[in-house]
């Protein structure tokens, strides 16, 4: 077992940081986002982090076709013509030479590299704000269990000075992984999609059987459950009914209603990737009745 200070100098790969989220957990929080999850849901709204490595990203609208980046890039990938750019990613080695020499930021990595005693630091630096608000620090992705130690050290960092500490998780890990970042947990955010495993092995890649087993083994700790309501697929009544009622077996009564988000798709454009999920976002009065649904159920439901 490493030494708390010796934790602090372990490394991780995020990508992203926001410093006054408000939708990870109670109060202002710092939301840090890690990099690498092992599941590919077919509506991720944060495609850039599935992948474990970091990814150049591509805001097409913004390029204004100069060819500075094609001109520093010493693997040729970038073809910048008057016919429009393109790019080569399968020669491409995340260098950012280009994002340096772009003027007009359309190109930008995905993937930095941080010290947990960086977080921490800044965490830190934050606390008169969690205070006050009954903040703190929630580590989200990607998946957090996928960089167990970087994750480990930032929760016991954070705790050593009081801060409070979420994480959300999608729980397809080993329980013995999820259970070593438990201890410095305050809060667990925890994602359930579908019950019927054919179903979430269709739309996530992988069984959930794990999933469902972890989430059994939380009862009596500080568990939000959270549903991406995607239409046709997850917000179906018989999925919902599914879901509350796993809940109510597994003692859990918080669950998080999450709406559709329409404007996922141009993020896998970033990242020339095909999204073949086309959805229309639910009306008002169909959150309602997804609302009403959780609440008869005896459940504390929100819509985030």
């Amino acid at each position: 077992m490493r030494s708390p200070a010796a934790l602090s100098d372990v490394a991780g790969l995020i990508f992203d940081l926001d410093t006054f989220a408000v939708h990870d957990g109670p109060g202002i929080r710092m939301a840090v986002y890690l990099k690498g999850c092992q599941l590919g849901c077919k509506w991720c709204h944060s495609p850039e982090s599935i992948s474990p490595k970091p990814e150049l990203i591509f805001l097409r609208d913004r390029c204004a076709r100069c060819g500075a980046c094609a001109a520093v890039c010493v693997q040729r990938v970038h073809v910048v013509s008057e016919a429009g750019h393109t790019l080569n990613r399968t020669e491409c080695v995340v260098c950012g030479r280009c994002v340096e020499a772009c003027p007009t930021g359309a190109l930008a990595v995905k993937g930095e590299t941080v010290s947990a005693s960086e977080i921490i630091a800044r965490a830190v630096r934050m606390k008169p704000f969690f205070d006050h608000s009954g903040g703190g620090v929630t580590l989200t992705g990607g998946e957090v269990t996928c960089q167990l130690e970087f994750a480990r050290a930032i929760l016991a960092g954070c705790k050593s000075h009081g801060i409070h500490t979420a994480i959300e998780t999608n729980g397809a890990c080993p329980w013995k992984a999820l259970e070593q970042l438990l201890a410095q947990t305050d809060l667990v955010l925890y994602d359930l999609k579908l019950v019927d495993d054919a179903q979430h092995r269709r739309w996530t890649g992988a069984s959930n059987r794990r999933i469902l087993a972890n989430a059994a083994r939380l009862k009596g700790r500080n568990v939000e459950l959270r549903v991406p309501l995607i239409p046709g697929i997850t917000d179906t009544r018989e999925n919902l009914e599914a879901i509350f009622a796993f809940m109510r077996e597994a003692g859990m009564r918080r669950v998080s209603l999450l709406p559709y988000n329409p404007t996922t798709a141009a993020k896998y454009e970033w990242l020339g990737l095909p999204f073949t999920l086309e959805a229309e976002p639910q009306s008002a009065d169909r959150l309602g009745e997804i609302l009403a649904l959780a609440r008869a159920a005896g459940l504390d439901a929100v819509l985030s």
